[in-house]
Protein backbone atom coordinates (compact mmCIF):
# COMPACT_ATOMS: atom_id res chain seq x y z
CA UNK A 1 0.00 0.00 0.00
CA UNK A 2 2.59 2.49 0.96
CA UNK A 3 4.39 1.64 -2.44
CA UNK A 4 1.79 1.89 -4.46
CA UNK A 5 0.83 5.29 -2.68
CA UNK A 6 4.90 6.15 -3.32
CA UNK A 7 4.73 5.46 -6.79
CA UNK A 8 1.02 7.42 -7.73
CA UNK A 9 2.65 10.53 -5.85
CA UNK A 10 6.25 10.40 -7.98
CA UNK A 11 4.14 10.06 -11.15
CA UNK A 12 1.89 12.76 -10.38
CA UNK A 13 5.15 14.74 -10.05
CA UNK A 14 6.59 13.47 -13.19
CA UNK A 15 3.83 14.60 -14.97
CA UNK A 16 4.00 18.06 -13.34
CA UNK A 17 6.90 18.65 -14.24
CA UNK A 18 6.55 17.94 -17.61
CA UNK A 19 3.38 20.49 -17.83
CA UNK A 20 5.45 23.39 -17.79
CA UNK A 21 7.68 24.47 -21.22
CA UNK A 22 11.24 25.08 -20.60
CA UNK A 23 14.17 23.94 -19.00
CA UNK A 24 12.23 22.74 -15.76
CA UNK A 25 11.10 19.68 -17.88
CA UNK A 26 14.07 18.96 -19.38
CA UNK A 27 15.36 16.25 -16.87
CA UNK A 28 12.48 14.39 -17.40
CA UNK A 29 12.11 15.18 -21.19
CA UNK A 30 15.46 13.58 -21.67
CA UNK A 31 14.77 10.49 -19.53
CA UNK A 32 11.80 9.89 -21.94
CA UNK A 33 13.99 10.82 -25.25
CA UNK A 34 16.27 8.15 -24.04
CA UNK A 35 13.13 5.41 -23.23
CA UNK A 36 11.89 6.20 -26.87
CA UNK A 37 14.88 6.01 -28.93
CA UNK A 38 15.11 2.15 -27.10
CA UNK A 39 12.08 1.63 -27.73
CA UNK A 40 12.00 2.63 -31.40
CA UNK A 41 15.17 0.81 -32.28
CA UNK A 42 13.27 -2.29 -31.14
CA UNK A 43 10.18 -1.65 -33.00
CA UNK A 44 12.45 -0.89 -36.34
CA UNK A 45 14.76 -4.23 -35.41
CA UNK A 46 11.00 -6.08 -35.89
CA UNK A 47 10.05 -4.37 -38.91
CA UNK A 48 13.45 -5.36 -40.74
CA UNK A 49 13.89 -8.83 -40.10
CA UNK A 50 10.01 -8.95 -40.94
CA UNK A 51 11.41 -8.02 -44.41
CA UNK A 52 14.35 -9.65 -44.87
CA UNK A 53 13.67 -13.19 -43.91
CA UNK A 54 11.27 -13.91 -46.38
CA UNK A 55 12.81 -12.52 -48.77
CA UNK A 56 16.39 -13.86 -48.05
CA UNK A 57 14.31 -17.39 -48.13
CA UNK A 58 12.65 -16.63 -51.41
CA UNK A 59 15.36 -14.38 -53.49
CA UNK A 60 17.94 -16.86 -55.45
CA UNK A 61 21.29 -17.19 -53.44
CA UNK A 62 18.97 -16.50 -49.82
CA UNK A 63 19.96 -12.92 -50.66
CA UNK A 64 17.33 -10.69 -49.94
CA UNK A 65 18.54 -7.67 -52.53
CA UNK A 66 18.91 -10.22 -55.28
CA UNK A 67 15.70 -9.13 -56.99
CA UNK A 68 17.22 -9.36 -60.27
CA UNK A 69 18.00 -13.27 -60.03
CA UNK A 70 14.17 -13.80 -60.40
CA UNK A 71 13.09 -15.43 -63.93
CA UNK A 72 11.53 -12.25 -66.03
CA UNK A 73 7.85 -13.52 -65.08
CA UNK A 74 8.11 -13.71 -61.70
CA UNK A 75 9.57 -10.65 -61.31
CA UNK A 76 6.48 -8.14 -62.87
CA UNK A 77 4.00 -10.62 -60.58
CA UNK A 78 5.61 -9.97 -57.50
CA UNK A 79 4.64 -6.19 -57.53
CA UNK A 80 1.04 -6.98 -59.14
CA UNK A 81 0.33 -9.44 -56.56
CA UNK A 82 1.36 -7.50 -53.83
CA UNK A 83 -0.27 -4.06 -55.12
CA UNK A 84 -3.86 -6.58 -55.30
CA UNK A 85 -2.88 -7.73 -51.36
CA UNK A 86 -2.70 -3.74 -50.42
CA UNK A 87 -5.80 -3.12 -52.24
CA UNK A 88 -7.60 -5.56 -51.13
CA UNK A 89 -7.10 -4.25 -47.42
CA UNK A 90 -7.37 -0.46 -47.91
CA UNK A 91 -10.60 -1.36 -50.02
CA UNK A 92 -11.70 -3.13 -46.12
CA UNK A 93 -10.27 -0.14 -44.60
CA UNK A 94 -11.96 3.63 -43.85
CA UNK A 95 -10.94 6.43 -45.49
CA UNK A 96 -9.50 7.54 -42.18
CA UNK A 97 -7.74 4.58 -41.49
CA UNK A 98 -5.47 4.77 -45.14
CA UNK A 99 -3.33 7.19 -43.64
CA UNK A 100 0.36 6.00 -43.43
CA UNK A 101 3.99 7.28 -43.73
CA UNK A 102 5.48 10.85 -43.14
CA UNK A 103 2.48 12.81 -43.88
CA UNK A 104 0.20 11.18 -41.53
CA UNK A 105 2.48 12.09 -38.49
CA UNK A 106 2.56 15.60 -39.36
CA UNK A 107 -0.98 15.48 -39.41
CA UNK A 108 -1.27 13.81 -36.04
CA UNK A 109 1.12 16.46 -34.98
CA UNK A 110 -0.32 19.41 -36.43
CA UNK A 111 -4.10 18.56 -35.35
CA UNK A 112 -4.06 16.15 -32.67
CA UNK A 113 -1.15 16.98 -30.61
CA UNK A 114 0.68 13.98 -31.87
CA UNK A 115 -1.67 11.35 -30.14
CA UNK A 116 -1.19 8.62 -32.34
CA UNK A 117 -3.29 4.96 -32.61
CA UNK A 118 -1.95 1.97 -32.11
CA UNK A 119 -4.24 0.64 -35.17
CA UNK A 120 -2.42 2.93 -37.18
CA UNK A 121 1.05 1.64 -36.49
CA UNK A 122 -0.39 -2.29 -37.25
CA UNK A 123 -1.96 -0.92 -40.40
CA UNK A 124 1.45 0.46 -41.02
CA UNK A 125 3.39 -2.44 -39.96
CA UNK A 126 1.99 -4.69 -41.94
CA UNK A 127 1.69 -2.56 -45.30
CA UNK A 128 5.01 -1.48 -44.79
CA UNK A 129 6.04 -5.34 -45.34
CA UNK A 130 3.79 -6.17 -48.03
CA UNK A 131 4.32 -3.02 -50.25
CA UNK A 132 8.20 -2.79 -49.63
CA UNK A 133 8.58 -6.93 -49.92
CA UNK A 134 6.94 -6.96 -52.98
CA UNK A 135 8.64 -4.58 -54.84
CA UNK A 136 6.82 -1.54 -55.14
CA UNK A 137 7.77 1.98 -55.28
CA UNK A 138 8.29 2.80 -51.70
CA UNK A 139 10.76 3.25 -49.28
CA UNK A 140 11.24 1.84 -45.47
CA UNK A 141 11.67 5.87 -44.15
CA UNK A 142 8.05 6.33 -44.32
CA UNK A 143 7.34 3.12 -42.72
CA UNK A 144 9.64 3.37 -40.13
CA UNK A 145 9.11 7.20 -39.28
CA UNK A 146 5.54 6.43 -38.69
CA UNK A 147 6.88 3.24 -36.47
CA UNK A 148 8.76 5.06 -34.69
CA UNK A 149 6.32 8.11 -33.85
CA UNK A 150 3.74 5.84 -33.12
CA UNK A 151 5.61 3.97 -30.78
CA UNK A 152 7.06 7.38 -28.88
CA UNK A 153 2.97 8.78 -29.27
CA UNK A 154 1.66 5.22 -27.55
CA UNK A 155 4.27 6.04 -24.53
CA UNK A 156 3.33 9.67 -23.66
CA UNK A 157 -0.27 8.14 -24.05
CA UNK A 158 0.29 5.14 -21.52
CA UNK A 159 2.00 7.78 -19.20
CA UNK A 160 -0.99 10.02 -19.39
CA UNK A 161 1.66 13.14 -20.26
CA UNK A 162 0.48 16.10 -21.33
CA UNK A 163 -0.37 17.15 -25.14
CA UNK A 164 3.63 19.23 -24.70
CA UNK A 165 5.31 16.18 -23.81
CA UNK A 166 3.93 13.51 -26.72
CA UNK A 167 4.60 16.36 -29.29
CA UNK A 168 8.09 15.94 -27.89
CA UNK A 169 8.07 12.68 -28.02
CA UNK A 170 7.06 12.55 -31.32
CA UNK A 171 10.00 14.05 -32.70
CA UNK A 172 11.87 11.65 -30.54
CA UNK A 173 10.19 8.63 -32.59
CA UNK A 174 10.67 10.08 -35.80
CA UNK A 175 14.68 11.28 -34.78
CA UNK A 176 15.47 7.47 -33.72
CA UNK A 177 13.73 5.32 -36.46
CA UNK A 178 15.64 7.42 -39.06
CA UNK A 179 19.09 7.07 -37.13
CA UNK A 180 18.34 3.48 -36.23
CA UNK A 181 17.61 2.87 -39.71
CA UNK A 182 19.99 4.23 -41.56
CA UNK A 183 23.27 4.82 -39.36
CA UNK A 184 22.15 8.81 -39.38
CA UNK A 185 21.92 10.23 -36.02
CA UNK A 186 22.39 13.71 -37.13
CA UNK A 187 20.45 13.28 -40.08
CA UNK A 188 17.24 12.31 -37.56
CA UNK A 189 17.46 14.88 -35.14
CA UNK A 190 17.61 17.47 -38.20
CA UNK A 191 14.75 15.59 -40.04
CA UNK A 192 12.96 15.63 -37.07
CA UNK A 193 13.33 19.22 -35.94
CA UNK A 194 12.85 20.96 -39.11
CA UNK A 195 10.54 18.48 -40.87
CA UNK A 196 8.25 17.22 -38.33
CA UNK A 197 8.34 19.45 -35.35
CA UNK A 198 9.12 22.22 -36.97
CA UNK A 199 10.78 23.71 -34.56
CA UNK A 200 14.29 24.38 -32.39
CA UNK A 201 14.16 24.61 -28.86
CA UNK A 202 16.38 23.50 -25.83
CA UNK A 203 13.66 21.76 -24.61
CA UNK A 204 12.91 19.83 -28.09
CA UNK A 205 15.54 19.36 -29.02
CA UNK A 206 17.85 17.78 -26.25
CA UNK A 207 15.48 14.58 -25.70
CA UNK A 208 15.20 14.33 -29.81
CA UNK A 209 19.64 13.83 -29.90
CA UNK A 210 19.47 11.72 -26.76
CA UNK A 211 16.61 9.57 -28.62
CA UNK A 212 18.42 8.97 -31.62
CA UNK A 213 21.90 8.36 -30.43
CA UNK A 214 20.36 5.94 -28.18
CA UNK A 215 18.63 3.87 -30.95
CA UNK A 216 22.11 4.59 -32.99
CA UNK A 217 24.02 2.83 -30.00
CA UNK A 218 21.56 0.02 -29.73
CA UNK A 219 21.51 -1.00 -33.38
CA UNK A 220 25.29 -1.24 -33.25
CA UNK A 221 25.47 -2.61 -29.85
CA UNK A 222 23.52 -5.46 -31.14
CA UNK A 223 26.25 -6.02 -33.33
CA UNK A 224 23.88 -6.28 -36.09
CA UNK A 225 24.14 -3.14 -38.36
CA UNK A 226 25.37 -2.77 -41.73
CA UNK A 227 25.37 -0.25 -44.07
CA UNK A 228 22.43 -0.09 -46.70
CA UNK A 229 24.36 1.94 -49.49
CA UNK A 230 27.70 1.21 -50.55
CA UNK A 231 29.26 4.57 -51.29
CA UNK A 232 32.23 4.34 -53.62
CA UNK A 233 34.66 6.89 -53.10
CA UNK A 234 34.89 9.74 -55.75
CA UNK A 235 36.91 12.21 -56.33
CA UNK A 236 37.41 14.85 -59.16
CA UNK A 237 40.66 14.62 -61.23
CA UNK A 238 40.22 17.44 -63.89
CA UNK A 239 38.42 20.86 -64.24
CA UNK A 240 36.98 19.45 -67.32
CA UNK A 241 34.49 17.21 -65.53
CA UNK A 242 32.57 20.54 -63.92
CA UNK A 243 30.83 20.98 -67.54
CA UNK A 244 29.46 16.99 -67.22
CA UNK A 245 28.57 17.72 -63.39
CA UNK A 246 26.74 20.97 -64.39
CA UNK A 247 25.31 19.26 -67.52
CA UNK A 248 24.24 16.46 -64.88
CA UNK A 249 22.49 18.79 -62.48
CA UNK A 250 20.18 20.27 -65.68
CA UNK A 251 18.92 16.58 -66.47
CA UNK A 252 18.46 15.45 -63.03
CA UNK A 253 16.71 18.78 -62.52
CA UNK A 254 14.43 17.94 -65.74
CA UNK A 255 13.69 14.62 -64.26
CA UNK A 256 12.81 15.89 -60.98
CA UNK A 257 10.26 18.64 -62.68
CA UNK A 258 8.55 15.90 -64.51
CA UNK A 259 8.19 13.35 -61.77
CA UNK A 260 6.62 15.93 -60.00
CA UNK A 261 3.64 16.39 -62.89
CA UNK A 262 3.37 12.89 -63.11
CA UNK A 263 2.37 12.84 -59.32
CA UNK A 264 0.25 16.08 -59.67
CA UNK A 265 -1.56 14.18 -62.59
CA UNK A 266 -1.90 11.20 -60.26
CA UNK A 267 -3.06 13.14 -57.25
CA UNK A 268 -6.34 14.58 -60.03
CA UNK A 269 -6.73 10.28 -59.74
CA UNK A 270 -8.00 10.51 -56.22
CA UNK A 271 -11.65 10.21 -57.00
CA UNK A 272 -11.27 6.70 -58.64
CA UNK A 273 -11.56 3.67 -56.32
CA UNK A 274 -7.86 2.79 -54.12
CA UNK A 275 -7.98 -0.83 -55.49
CA UNK A 276 -8.06 0.01 -58.70
CA UNK A 277 -5.10 2.57 -58.42
CA UNK A 278 -2.86 0.54 -56.59
CA UNK A 279 -3.21 -2.64 -59.52
CA UNK A 280 -2.19 0.15 -62.36
CA UNK A 281 0.57 1.23 -60.09
CA UNK A 282 1.65 -2.45 -59.31
CA UNK A 283 1.27 -3.19 -62.96
CA UNK A 284 2.91 -0.46 -64.08
CA UNK A 285 5.72 -1.38 -61.24
CA UNK A 286 6.02 -4.88 -62.35
CA UNK A 287 6.90 -4.17 -65.91
CA UNK A 288 9.37 -2.17 -65.37
CA UNK A 289 10.76 -4.64 -62.78
CA UNK A 290 10.77 -7.05 -66.30
CA UNK A 291 12.49 -4.89 -68.71
CA UNK A 292 14.97 -2.97 -65.54
CA UNK A 293 15.19 -4.99 -62.66
CA UNK A 294 17.58 -3.53 -61.09
CA UNK A 295 14.93 -0.39 -60.50
CA UNK A 296 13.60 -2.90 -57.61
CA UNK A 297 16.06 -2.97 -54.47
CA UNK A 298 14.87 -4.99 -51.84
CA UNK A 299 15.23 -3.09 -48.21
Amino acid sequence: MFWDKLKESYIRLFRRKLAGAGADALPQLAFLGLISGALTAGVILIFRYALEWPLAYFLPDQNAENFEGLPWLIRGALPLSGAVIIGLIWYKLQISQRKTGVAYVMERLGYHQGYITFRSALTQFFAGIVTIGSGQSAGREGPAIHLGAACASLLGQKMKLPNNSIRTLVGCGTAAAISSSFDTPIAGVIFAMEVVMMEYTIAGFIPVMLASVTATTLIRALDIHRPLFDNPITQMTTLWELPYIAALGLIIGCAAALFITILKIGARQSDKPIEWRLIIAGLITGCCAIVVPEVRRAP
